[in-house]
């Protein structure tokens, strides 16, 4: 992956103990979390991280799924391969910029 297309992951503005990756060279991060809520999700099969971003209790935006993504790297290696019965924690709360950068990582139009 480029460091360019993962620079909205310090737009998440969470705190290193959080992030279940590892943070970009560079990248500050506030000390308390910006995001306050997050929901769960049990995939159910047929999902995918799109389908799941795209749902309106979630996003109603599927580009947003590599929020889902990133948040979860703790349980997702392959964000085109998800099971069912796991429980995805999804951020909710997001900010403009947060979700412009996921967007254009996801190829957005």
């Amino acid at each position: 992956m480029r460091a360019a297309g993962l620079a909205w992951l310090a737009a998440l503005a969470l705190p290193a103990s959080v992030l279940p990756w590892t943070v970009l060279p560079g990248a500050v991060l506030p000390a308390e979390a910006a995001v306050t809520k997050t929901i769960e999700h049990v995939v159910e099969r047929g999902e995918t991280l799109w389908s799941i971003a795209a749902q309106a209790d979630v996003y109603d935006d599927p580009y947003l799924w590599p929020v889902i993504y990133r948040f979860n790297r703790d349980q997702i290696v392959d964000p085109a391969q998800i099971y069912p019965r796991q429980t995805l924690v999804i951020p909710i709360g997001l900010d403009a910029e947060t979700k412009a950068r996921a967007r254009s990582e996801a190829g957005a139009p």
